[in-house]
């Protein structure tokens, strides 16, 4: 279970949790449950002009940023989720940068593979994307 902490910065919300776990289940449930506390808020989130659920992975931060965004990629949602992997982050920090990639496949892949089960997800019209470097290099998930 985790402990969601609510943020309120220029009116808008951060949905924030920290997690310290490192293993790769808890790490997967925990980047699971950060996208069902994403689309649990897609009702309130979607405007006229959303078309993407954006995930923003920070390999050197080691944080999953999640949004819903338009098609021009900056005109985000008011609510957000932010997830946490400070330990992660350390051990990131250690590895090359050919393990770090790695890394940043394997979350795609986990995202993916949850996004294609999730049918909760499937009740929007919205494409979902990931980057790990700037919005102007997304791929599709």
């Amino acid at each position: 279970m985790l402990n969601w902490n609510t943020r309120h910065i220029d009116n808008r919300v951060i949905h924030e949790v920290f997690v310290a776990e490192t293993s790769e289940k808890s790490l997967r449930q925990s980047i699971e449950a950060c996208t069902d506390k994403a689309i649990a808020s897609l009702k309130t989130n979607i405007q006229d002009d959303s078309l993407y659920l954006l995930f923003e992975w920070n390999q050197n931060l080691a944080t999953l940023n999640i949004f819903v965004t338009d098609s021009s990629k900056t005109k985000d949602s008011l609510e957000s989720v932010c997830c946490n992997f400070s330990s992660l982050a350390i051990e990131l920090a250690r590895e090359n940068e050919d393990q770090r990639n790695n890394y940043t496949d394997t979350i795609k892949f986990w995202l993916h593979d949850y996004l294609s089960t999730c049918t909760a997800f499937f009740s929007y019209s919205l494409v979902a994307i990931f980057h790990s470097s700037t919005r102007q290099n997304t791929e599709l998930l």
